[in-house]
């Protein structure tokens, strides 16, 4: 497949996410689903961390975490700082615990808040 096509599939799918995820935030607190609104967002994040990678030909591997592909994309800019995915009190350099964390609406949202700063910074020339 041409690299720009699965490119810009990637994007979508990821965009797709946020907006799925964007849409179960604006439900009633009692019939929104926050897990669901957590694992879309952060299923976008991976996504769109991958595309920003990919759009400047640095090698992604397929068992890439969202830490680790973070890590590779603030190296490259620091305009990443700004996301601070550390700063999640579910993420650890190993894996997303999700005990609590999903459940919260107000950290959920923090995620929605993340993956859109991302998919700005994807989005600069």
């Amino acid at each position: 497949m041409d690299s720009n096509l699965a490119l810009e599939r990637l994007i979508n799918e990821a965009n797709l996410l946020l907006v799925s995820a964007e849409q179960e935030l604006q439900k009633p607190q009692k019939e929104m689903m926050s897990f669901a609104v957590c694992q879309n967002a952060k299923l976008s994040m991976v996504m769109l961390l991958k595309a920003y990678l990919e759009k400047h030909k640095i090698e992604v591997s397929e068992n890439d975490n969202l830490v680790q592909l973070y890590e590779k994309c603030r190296a490259y800019s620091p305009a990443f700082d700004a996301v601070a995915i550390h700063e999640m009190d579910c993420v650890s350099d190993k894996h997303c615990s999700m005990a609590e964390y999903c459940i919260d609406s107000g950290y959920v949202m923090e995620c929605v808040d993340k993956a859109k700063v991302i998919r700005k910074i994807l989005y600069q020339p």
